[in-house]
Order: C-alpha cells, then structure tokens, then sequence
C-alpha cells in the first residue's frame, strides 16, 4: 500500500518538528517500509528512508565501530541516526495518520489469502 502524505510532523519528547511531505509505503503486515520526504524546493529530488537498508546501515556501522557506535561523533554515524530517528518518528505519525486505510489494506490481504485457501481446498 502507498499513500501520499503532506504536513506531517513527528514529535520527539514531547516536541513537535517539522512539515514533511512525500509518499509512504507499507508491507503486507501493516508496517510502513519505505518513506520518501520531498525536498522544501519540490525539485524532484527526495530523501528515502527505506528500513532494510537503514538495518544493514547500523549492523555495517556496529560492526565498524561497536556495540556502542551511536556515541561515536562521525558523520557517518551522525547521518545513520538522523535518518534512523527521523524513520521512527515519520512511520508513527503515518500509522497514527493512515490507521482506517492500513486497516482496510490488512482486511483486503487476509480476504483474498483466505479466498485462495477455499479456492485451493476445492
């Protein structure tokens, strides 16, 4: 499922920041996957934030640095936890924001899971 999104902010101990802009996606179980956040100037260009690759980011930067790896000050590690933040806080405003569709998508999944099933068993 995708869904565009704009105006949404994520909140941080209580703080709200930020009006992202751009387009979500989820997986079959609901979670949200990949969210591209537009630029300001809407110059076709976009910040992915794809939680596979942002999981093998952090195992590359553990095995780099550590089990302590987010204390280090490198802009590597830097960028990672930006980006790893940023995804966390997105993806919850985005389940908050799109709850009904995700519900609707999940039921539409198991409808046609288990009409295969009774197709299947026939």
């Amino acid at each position: 499922m995708q869904r565009q999104f704009e105006e949404v902010g994520v909140e941080i101990a209580g703080v709200g920041y930020g009006h992202f802009r751009g387009e979500a996606q989820w997986d079959e179980f609901g979670q949200v996957v990949v969210i591209e956040v537009e630029t300001a100037e809407c110059d076709g260009h976009h910040l992915e934030l794809d939680i596979a690759q942002l999981v093998k980011e952090r195992i590359a930067l553990r095995q780099k640095y550590g089990t302590g790896f987010l204390e280090a000050t490198d802009r590597d590690v830097c960028d990672h936890a930006r980006k790893w933040f940023l995804f966390q806080g997105l993806s919850d405003a985005l389940q908050d924001s799109f709850a009904e569709d995700v519900r609707d998508y999940l039921e539409d999944i198991r409808a046609d899971a288990s009409a295969r099933r009774r197709r299947g068993a026939a």
